[in-house]
């Protein structure tokens, strides 16, 4: 039996979480019925699958669990969209929740887009709510992906992340498996997926997803993102491939934006090092340049340029000037 939307959550070592999070999944029942949620059990060692299990008892046509070895985020993202039975699917993190869900079935019973966007609340511990517009754009409106600015929208950065986008299953499916497995930044690769794969998109003005920030040891942490910088390294050269390998058309503003955002991209490998040690960040620089000669020889930007024409002793320091200024 196909649903409308198809809900992914992964679960891992979220046992304060998860009841939050699959007791907001409970609507009316003629609407619960329209959608599957599909629970992963990454082999989380405590009681996370042990409590979800009880939602599909009691919820049997549409709560499904899956339980696997652990694999990460990005595995349990794959496998989702592989078992996904939904027009439409959704990425729920288990310590995030939702609102305004039977909306949204309400919306896409009507709706045909490849893209459905909605603002998220942002909630970071010791701080005010803050909500995550979707900005310049007319809420109900289909837009046609080839011609929408994508460049200068002002939401460009945040409305294809998960937290605010709700994806046609067609679109994606084409690409998987997509995400990367058994590392940190696995999801990088999603916005540049779904705007290469968007005919349409739409948006809605309701707060569907809420999305709990800066939890110990979350990648998004700048203590973490310092820690795992090679994993941040390695999904950007993901999404360099993938960009390159999926040229869309000539006269599109998709076109424009990723000519736009590749030579960033690059750059990025040579910035990302700099607060480093100055042995590390060497080393580290030099292994980005090896990878972007052999991934695209005939690329330049300015970053480049700066890297191959200076001793890294001086690269360095003009380099943490550029990025501060």
């Amino acid at each position: 039996m196909s649903k409308l939307l198809t809900i992914v959550i992964p679960v891992f070592k979220v046992e304060a979480y998860i009841k939050k999070c699959l007791d907001s999944l409970i609507i009316a029942p003629e609407l619960m019925e329209k959608m599957e949620v599909l629970i992963i059990n990454d082999g989380t060692p405590d009681r996370s699958a042990e409590m979800s299990r009880e939602y599909v008892k009691r919820y049997p046509s549409v709560f499904r669990q899956i339980d696997k070895e652990n694999g990460g985020h990005g595995s349990v993202w794959n496998l989702g969209m592989k078992e996904a039975r939904g027009k439409y699917v959704r990425f729920l993190d288990s310590d995030d929740w939702l609102e305004n869900l039977d909306v949204l079935i309400a919306r896409l019973t009507d709706c045909d887009a490849d893209l459905v966007l909605t603002p998220t609340m942002c909630h970071c511990p010791g701080e005010e709510l803050w909500k995550q517009e979707i900005l310049d754009m007319e809420f109900g409106r289909v837009y046609d992906a080839d011609l929408f600015d994508w460049l200068n929208n002002r939401s460009h950065r945040n409305f294809v992340l998960h937290h605010s986008c709700t994806y046609k299953t067609e679109i994606l499916r084409p690409f998987m498996p997509l995400f990367l497995v058994k590392q940190p930044y696995d999801d990088m690769i999603l916005g540049p997926a779904a705007i290469v794969g968007a005919r349409t998109l739409v948006a809605y003005d309701f707060i569907l997803y809420h999305y709990l920030m800066d939890r110990e040891g979350q990648s998004i942490s700048a203590a973490v993102q310092q820690r795992n910088i090679e994993a941040r390294v390695r999904s950007q050269q993901a999404v360099i491939r993938f960009v390159e390998e999926h040229p869309v058309p000539d006269g599109t503003s998709k076109r424009v934006f990723f000519k736009n955002r590749l030579p960033k991209m690059y750059n990025f490998g040579y910035k990302s090092f700099l607060d480093l040690p100055f042995r590390e960040a060497k080393a580290m620089a030099r292994t980005w340049d090896t990878w972007v000669k052999k991934n695209n020889p005939s690329v330049r930007t300015q970053w480049i340029v700066l890297y191959r024409s200076l001793p890294f002793r001086l690269f360095r320091p003009i380099g943490k000037l550029l990025t501060r200024s």
